[in-house]
């Protein structure tokens, strides 16, 4: 029996395509019961990753160990998981109760046992009462909790979620997102989620991996990943940024001072990044970081730091909060107002001011081929 305090382990694993790297020095450890999300654009490595840890592909390079036992070359069968797809993959000639059991008899479980793990498990994801249907009577979400049921049924030691939520409505996507974080923390289930959609990686993730092109970007929790992104590929990627281009005026140790060309001044912090002074860099702004308020309210007629005076251009009411798109020079500053302030005084042609704290700017070298 190998002991390990992992479940699962990715130690430097690569994988070609032809002379096309798509995963490159991989390394990950994931603890038992984590949920770990692999989050990136199409093609950036997570998808093949997933199918290395199933077995369906091997890695050309690194040790693939799951519960402490070196995987590679073991088959998919012999790995003790459960995978879901997006694309349902459920028997249609099959009830559902027999697409539920079948990896069940595909073990030789006893009658008796398998109709009693299917009950249980068509109890946990709320559907005890479909077993005699066919999927085609089924919608779509019920049916992609039928597959979750039917990779949960076997017990697997490991959760593989290939984006399943991807082909579901809005609607669908939020009910059984919020279900499957629930199941997850009743089963305890060690799960591996691969989804492009930033916000399910966040709500549903203990950890976050960010992947571009077959590297990975950054590992951290939901919040980490969101407030103190390593580099400017995830902090675009991750939720909503504005970006101004600036020049770097000077550096007091870790703080950087920047402006615009406009003579928009900013103050941020370097995060270790090295610049030097006449550097033309990106600065960031989230626009929930963003204050904003009417021309009349300041006061000083004095623009600081970290302060801009703007034309709202166009309001856009979203529910929990209203977005503001404003002129600043020759930039457009998109800024998020909560449903809870009064956001019916800025109307389009207003002109206003912004401000923001400098731990919420970040710099990063410019990248010109960035849009």
């Amino acid at each position: 029996m190998v002991n390990s305090r992992f479940d699962v382990e990715l130690n430097n694993i690569q994988k070609k395509f032809g002379s096309n790297i798509v995963v490159d020095n991989f390394n990950l450890q994931i603890e038992q019961g984590e949920c770990v999300s692999f989050l990136g654009p199409s093609g950036c490595g997570k998808t093949t990753t997933l199918n290395m840890i199933a077995g369906f592909l091997e890695p050309d390079q690194g040790d693939l160990l799951i519960k402490g036992r070196r995987m590679n070359g073991v088959p998919s069968n012999k790995r003790e998981l459960g995978m879901v797809f997006q694309t349902y993959s459920l028997f249609p000639h099959m009830t559902i109760f027999e697409n539920v059991a079948y990896g069940l008899k595909l073990r030789k479980t006893a009658k008796a046992e398998i109709a009693e793990r299917v009950k249980k498990v068509l109890d946990v994801v709320k559907l005890p009462q479909v077993g005699d249907r066919y999927p085609k009577q089924l919608s779509g979400g019920q049916r992609q909790r039928i597959a979750i049921a039917r990779a949960l049924v076997t017990e697997p030691s490991l959760l593989l979620l290939d984006e399943p939520l991807s082909n579901l409505d809005a609607k669908l996507r939020e009910e059984l997102r919020d279900e499957l974080k629930r199941l997850q923390q009743e089963i305890g289930v060690t799960t591996i989620f691969v989804t492009h959609d930033q916000e399910e990686a966040l709500y549903l993730s203990n950890r976050i991996v960010v992947l571009d092109h077959g590297k990975v970007e950054q590992i951290g929790t939901p919040w980490d990943i969101y407030n103190r992104p390593a580099s400017e590929f995830v902090h675009t990627f991750i939720g909503k940024s504005n970006r101004l281009e600036v020049m770097v005026n000077e550096l007091r140790g870790s703080e950087i001072a920047l402006e615009t060309a406009e003579g928009v001044r900013l103050e941020g912090n370097a995060r270790g990044l090295s610049f030097h002074v006449g550097e033309p860099v990106s600065a960031y702004v989230r626009p929930e970081k963003i204050r904003l308020r009417t021309a009349d309210e300041r006061m000083s007629d004095r623009v600081g730091a970290n302060e801009a005076q703007g034309k709202v251009k166009l309001t856009s009411f979203l529910g929990a909060h209203t977005e503001c798109e404003v002129e600043v020079g020759r930039s457009d500053v998109i800024v998020r107002i909560p449903a809870s302030q009064e956001q019916e005084r800025f109307t389009p042609g207003q002109p206003v001011v912004l401000s923001w704290d400098s731990d919420d700017v970040f710099v990063f070298a410019r990248k010109e081929s960035k849009p």
